[in-house]
């Protein structure tokens, strides 16, 4: 048999090809080059920080106007009837009661040295009488009592000493004048022998006086004083009277003063220490409803509030009232109430409409609130503190007022 030929094949790698690169001309028309990228990226941010820092000036900046308005005094007057009943929108209630009071009292005038006058008299004193003998000695009244310094006094009433012992006794200077206001001494009696005089002697332990007495001459001023003193305390007196008759009911009251009687014990420019004033006086009290008369003058008080006005305070105990008539027998009142309360510009005035300072300087803001009147002193504050002008955005001022 043949013999069949068998032939080996030889395997070939075989590279397969890649993907091909073909390489740009960097400078081909139409492509943007890398620096221009960089330049639109840096331009990019600079708009944005700039707009940034636009906005958060625009925001951040702003003007506060600090005013100190003038203050304008609004005042409200009116009368009111106080009545027991009936009582209507014009009226409230109260009572209307009254009593009587009199008295003298007896006053001391001004010590002022300028209406003081020197009046001479005779001066007094008490002493002590001692006795050393063995027997009792008698002294007559007007025995003659000599000090230490000289001065002569005399024995008011007689006396008599026991042996051993003393007695006490009443003296007065044997001359009118300053000489008999002494101090404190030692006297000899020169009725006596001179060897009783060692024995029988006085001895005084306070200053005499009376000697030269301080007397005011009374001024019409003094009288005047006196009087209004008198009238000041029986006043005080009446109301407390009448406060007790009409009881926890009303606590507010507004009193009348007439004057019945007076009369004073010595005419002005005369020379005495003290005299006397008799007064006597009629009280009537209108006793009323407190709460419902405030609430009644707070109204009226705001009905003379001006547009763009606002009050500081309103303070009721400011009230005053005054009697205007009184008819006891109808147990009423008319009652004068004045009341007043400053009032300065609020911010809903057109003065200060924040539009008319848009721009302005703060010598603009100040020249134009204080020259129409408004104020009596500005302060502008800017933030930030390098802008000089007051910002065109409305919202970024802002008005205070004091």
């Amino acid at each position: 048999m043949p013999t069949k030929k068998t032939t080996t094949k030889k395997r070939v790698a075989v590279k397969k090809p890649g993907p091909t690169i073909v390489p740009i001309d960097i400078h081909e028309p139409g492509a943007m080059p890398l620096m221009i990228y960089r330049r639109i990226a840096v331009t990019f941010v600079f708009v944005v920080s700039t707009v940034l820092v636009a906005v958060l000036y625009l925001s951040t900046m702003q003007a506060v106007i600090h005013v100190t308005s003038v203050q304008t005094p609004i005042t409200t007057s009116f009368v009111v009837a106080v009545r027991g009943t009936g009582v209507e929108n014009a009226a409230i209630a109260g009572r209307v009661v009254s009593g009587t009071l009199g008295k003298t009292q007896t006053i001391t005038p001004s010590t002022d040295e300028a209406s003081m006058k020197d009046v001479e008299g005779v001066a007094t004193g008490s002493v002590t009488i001692y006795n050393g003998l063995t027997f009792d000695q008698g002294l007559v009244a007007t025995t003659r009592l000599l000090s230490s310094e000289g001065v002569l006094f005399r024995l008011e009433d007689a006396v008599t000493v026991p042996s051993g012992g003393s007695v006490q006794a009443e003296v007065y200077a044997d001359e009118p004048g300053a000489s008999g206001d002494i101090l404190p001494t030692k006297f000899t009696i020169p009725g006596l022998s001179a060897i009783r005089q060692a024995s029988v002697y006085a001895e005084s332990l306070e200053a005499f006086t009376g000697g030269i007495t301080k007397v005011a001459i009374v001024s019409q001023e003094d009288i005047d004083e006196a009087v209004a003193q008198v009238q000041a305390s029986l006043e005080s007196d009446a109301q407390s009277m009448l406060e007790t008759e009409v009881g926890d009911a009303f606590s507010w009251a507004v009193y009348s003063t007439a004057v019945q009687e007076q009369t004073v014990s010595i005419e002005p420019g005369s020379e005495a220490a003290s005299f006397d004033v008799t007064l006597g006086i009629k009280v009537v009290g209108v006793f009323y409803d407190r709460p419902a008369l405030e609430s009644i003058a707070v109204h009226k008080l705001y009905e003379g509030l001006g547009q763009g006005q606002a009050f500081v305070s309103v303070d009721p105990s400011m009230i005053e009232l005054t009697l205007d008539t009184i008819h006891e027998q109808d147990q009423e009142a008319n009652v004068h109430v004045s009341f007043s309360a400053n009032a300065i510009t609020s911010t809903t005035n057109n003065a200060l409409d924040v539009s008319r300072f848009v721009g302005m300087s703060e010598r603009g803001v100040v020249d134009l609130l204080v020259g129409e009147g408004v104020a009596t002193a500005v302060d502008v504050k800017f933030f930030p503190f390098w802008i000089s002008h007051v910002p065109r955005l409305k919202d970024h001022i802002y008005i205070e007022i004091q």
